[in-house]
């Protein structure tokens, strides 16, 4: 996975084409799944009673200058869980509710009943 098929066609459209695209996003949330999200980022959003979307955001890595990628720049805390979940992916929303980023996790997460989810910073690489 990675960039979504909105994101992928709007990089292009904006780097091969003289065709209008979209407003450029200004801020970012997070969504968490328990399965695959689909094209559109929308199946499988974790549905417990606490969960909301949080707010992510990134900074670049050039340190490589043939290898940039992005990373959150900040800790990110989903509120404790009401129910127990597992987290198998994740999707990176811009400010419009369009999905920018799918990306399955390596390794699922379980969440439990009170447990805080948490992405330490750092922890979500974009472009690597």
């Amino acid at each position: 996975m990675g960039m979504s098929a909105y994101a992928k066609l709007q990089t292009m459209l904006y780097s091969l084409t003289t065709d209008a695209v979209a407003t450029r996003p200004t801020s970012w949330t997070l969504s968490l799944h328990s399965g695959d999200p689909g094209t559109d980022g929308t199946a499988n959003e974790i549905a417990d009673a606490n969960y909301l979307r949080q707010s992510i955001a990134f900074s670049e890595d050039v340190t490589d200058p043939a290898n940039p990628f992005l990373e959150n720049s900040a800790v990110v805390n989903f509120p404790a869980a009401a129910a127990a979940y597992t987290v198998t992916h994740i999707v990176v929303w811009d400010n419009a509710d369009n999905p920018q980023v799918i990306q399955q996790l390596r390794t699922p997460k379980s969440i439990a009943i009170a447990e805080v989810a948490t992405l330490s910073a750092g922890e979500l690489t974009i472009g690597r």
